[in-house]
């Protein structure tokens, strides 16, 4: 069985919580919604158009109305991009490559 299959078959959860997304370079933080968490990756929306392979820091924040949690600091790389009907917004699926915090 190939990588991409085993993948598919992976629980995926609905969030809907906002994203931080830190570029390599020093570049201001770019924020996002993470609408989906897996147990090797997670779906974002940005304005952010990423390469192919892009490597960066993402923080998952915590709901707004779910107490008191610490984000979810990852280091993530793009695996797939493509634009969606609303302007200027595109989903990337991203693979978490550490977990930092």
């Amino acid at each position: 069985m190939d990588r991409m299959t085993e993948r598919r078959k992976e629980r995926r959860i609905p969030l809907g919580c906002k994203v931080g997304i830190k570029l390599a370079g020093g570049a201001a933080p770019i924020v996002g919604d993470c609408v989906e968490l897996g147990v090797g990756g997670m779906t974002i929306h940005s304005r952010h158009v990423p390469r192919m392979d892009e490597v960066f820091e993402v923080a998952v924040l915590p709901p707004e109305h779910g107490g008191h949690f610490m984000p979810l600091h990852a280091r993530v790389r793009v695996r797939r991009c493509h634009g969606l009907e609303q302007a200027c917004i595109y989903e990337m699926g991203v693979e978490i490559l550490e977990v930092i915090r």
